[in-house]
């Protein structure tokens, strides 16, 4: 068992060698004393446990080594995710941004079809009916919905060609 005072003492004469060792590895002077601070806490934790055998200085060192290797790999973890995700937001930010532009540019397009035209391709696109049930639903013949939709399709596919080149045909 470690007692109070031997503890302390074990601080004050070795915290200054620790701390400069630690640094050089974290090459921080604030995560050197963070981690020495830890290794100094966790032989107070364990004091009832602990068996150091060998030279004390060696048991800090590969105990301050052994914990800043792992503080460099929990940063360099954090790191990576940091930049993963820094370039993963813009990117996401960008692709939402250009979705609410496109469905805007969309929408005005069809705010300035004609109103039969404008039905029918609702009802057909947005309402998912056949050519049959609009031509019911609107009193007309199914040729004058065929037409309608080759208008709609043709008024839109002009509006937004420089919007989708890639996907031109395959939404309309």
């Amino acid at each position: 068992m470690l007692e109070l005072q031997t503890f302390e003492a074990l601080f004050k004469e070795n915290h200054a060698q620790c701390l400069a060792f630690a640094n050089h590895y974290t090459g921080d002077p604030y995560i050197s004393e963070e981690i020495v601070q830890q290794v100094f806490l966790r032989i107070w934790e364990k004091r009832d446990s602990i068996t150091i055998t060998g030279p004390v200085k060696a048991y800090l060192f590969s105990a301050i080594r052994n914990a800043a290797i792992s503080q460099w790999r929990k940063d360099t973890v954090r790191t990576e995710k940091e930049q993963g995700y820094q370039q993963i937001k813009p990117m996401a930010v960008n692709a939402d941004d250009e979705t609410k532009e496109l469905e805007r540019l969309y929408r005005q397009a069809l705010e300035r079809l004609p109103e039969r035209c404008r039905e029918v391709f609702v009802l057909s696109r947005q309402q998912h009916l056949k050519y049959a049930e609009i031509a019911a639903t609107m009193n007309i013949s199914v040729k004058t919905v065929e037409n309608q939709m080759g208008k709609a399709l043709k008024i839109l596919h002009e509006e937004l060609k420089e919007y989708l080149p890639l996907f031109t045909g395959f939404f309309f």
